[in-house]
């Protein structure tokens, strides 16, 4: 597979910016998803990925109250502008979600409300909800690409035209800090469905 700090990656998962902050900063390691309403389900073809912040659906009142200050200066931001990608992400184990249990199970772990992750769970009810534990390494500059219109709309993974350079990637966690941050995550999930992950 390579090392995540090296080469370049061309696909790219697109969250909400706020999420990828706290990837970015170390306050969260994990993402829960379902797919974006051009998908027939939430599947993860890739194990590494650039993380693409998108801006239309996040609103304060969905996170936490300890995660709403990473909203500071994401409001009134929107997807049609260059894209901007100062991260890339490895999955550390990916987990399906079935059961209400299982959601409460992991709720101290993530950053969404109750509510908001209840929601998410109940929309397409027989598809399970996809929990990533994501390595997140900071690019060592920002990389803009020129806004694409395939690039737009409701969906979660995009192709990008060009190569991203990711040499020189560092964690945003050191070693110790993400098992810290990880483990507690990982003694809830490790009991429930693995989610396929492509190459």
């Amino acid at each position: 597979m390579g090392s995540p700090r090296q080469g370049t990656l061309r696909h790219a998962l697109k969250e909400w910016a706020v999420a990828v902050r706290a990837l970015e900063r170390g306050a969260t390691a994990l993402v829960i998803r379902k797919g974006g309403i051009r998908e027939k389900a939430f599947a993860v073809p890739r194990r590494r990925f650039l993380l693409l912040p998108g801006y239309e659906h996040q609103r304060p009142e969905l996170l936490k109250p300890e995660f709403r200050d990473l909203m500071e200066g994401l409001s009134g931001l929107d997807d049609s502008g260059p894209l901007r990608f100062t991260s890339l992400a490895e999955v550390h184990a990916a987990y399906e979600i079935s059961e209400p249990e299982s959601l409460e199970a992991i709720d101290p772990h993530h950053m969404w409300t109750r509510r908001y992750a209840e929601s998410r769970f109940r929309w397409r009810p027989k598809k399970p909800l996809t929990v990533l534990l994501l390595r997140t390494y900071l690019l060592p500059e920002p990389v803009e690409l020129p806004y694409r219109e395939a690039y737009g709309g409701c969906k979660s993974w995009i192709e990008l035209e060009e190569e991203v350079p990711v040499a020189g990637a560092r964690p945003a966690l050191d070693d110790e800090a993400f098992e810290r941050l990880a483990a507690p995550a990982l003694a809830v999930l490790r009991d429930l469905e693995p989610a396929p992950v492509g190459g």
